[in-house]
């Protein structure tokens, strides 16, 4: 049996090799609740209040006993050998669900992520295939296919973290392995996607480059840096990638480091626009610096006439 979350809640029966079929939407929800937290009891309190938010049934209770009867009786339905040992164990005080991390493809995913993130320091190439099979467990937004409580809440927002580390990683080694052409299309659709994540930004600007793109990389570049910089205060991995272009530094060819012409090819085919875009970003940063530098002047006085102590030494 496999119990999936990355997506919209599922069964599959491993031996039939086939989905389950779940007969209401309500139980397909109640099992992802009790994945969120496989092997200890989830409170009826809590199960209530996940499936139907501050307004639950007169008879809630009563309820949400007969989608967990429902539930048991699909999985006995898989597994009949486990009549005596079924996977949903009533508590005092609510719900177990048992299943193994080997069962679910959430902890099989994050544990995937774990074993790349050591092995990418020195095995690149084996990262990528691990992070790249880790991937295609997912089939959509996780839990997917209603509103979410809480507890539910928590591990989506947990969960699609994990994702857009694990998407970082493989993009670091595909671009240490010479596999920046293939991620430039999924670098830019999670750029539009997540545009307040400046190290997809990063990684596309330098795939951009090391595949003779400068002036594109710049224009990645101008596109996020407002955005990012209202948002974050600055953009510290971009600016000092923009650096790196306009120094043609060697980072921006490590991996051809080896293949000369690729440097050469990257300098003929950036355009002058692409030149005389950067000096006008340039122009713009100086600009940008010399605000804040008055900004936080005029605040300074401020607080200082807030303080008092602009009128005690005659500021005033």
């Amino acid at each position: 049996m496999q119990f999936r979350i990355l997506g919209s809640p599922e069964l599959y029966d491993e031996k039939r090799h086939r989905r389950v079929p779940l007969t209401s939407p309500k139980q397909r929800r109640l099992l992802g609740i009790l994945l969120a937290r496989p092997n200890s009891p989830v409170p009826r309190e809590r199960l209530i209040r996940e499936l139907w938010g501050a307004l639950p049934p007169l008879k809630a209770r009563n309820t949400l006993n007969a989608h967990v009867s429902g539930l048991r009786k699909v999985l006995l339905e898989v597994e009949p050998e486990r009549a005596n040992t079924p996977r949903i164990v009533a508590r005092a005080a609510g719900y177990l669900l048992e299943a193994h991390p080997a069962e679910t493809d959430s902890a099989r995913f994050c544990l995937a992520v774990t074993q790349a993130r050591r092995m990418a320091p020195d095995d690149p190439r084996g990262a990528y295939d691990s992070l790249r099979r880790a991937l295609g467990l997912w089939r959509g937004s996780a839990l997917e296919g209603g509103s979410h409580g809480p507890v539910c809440a928590a591990l989506v927002a947990q969960l699609e973290e994990e994702r857009q580390q694990a998407l970082e990683i493989l993009f670091d080694c595909a671009l240490r392995t010479g596999e920046h052409r293939r991620i430039i299309p999924e670098l830019e659709e999670l750029t539009a996607a997540h545009p307040l994540r400046e190290r997809f930004f990063d990684q596309l600007m330098l795939a951009l480059c090391r595949c003779g793109r400068g002036a594109d990389a710049i224009r990645v570049y101008t596109r996020a840096r407002r955005r990012l910089t209202a948002a974050h205060g600055g953009t510290p991995l971009l600016t000092a990638r923009l650096e790196q272009i306009s120094v043609q530094a060697p980072a921006l060819f490590a991996h051809e480091a080896e293949r000369p012409e690729a440097r050469r090819r990257a300098r003929v085919t950036a355009p002058g626009a692409g030149v005389r875009e950067l000096d006008r970003l340039r122009h713009e940063m100086n600009q940008i610096e010399a605000e804040q530098q008055t900004a936080r002047s005029a605040v300074g006085y401020l607080t200082n006439i807030l303080s008092g102590q602009a009128l005690r030494t005659g500021g005033v």
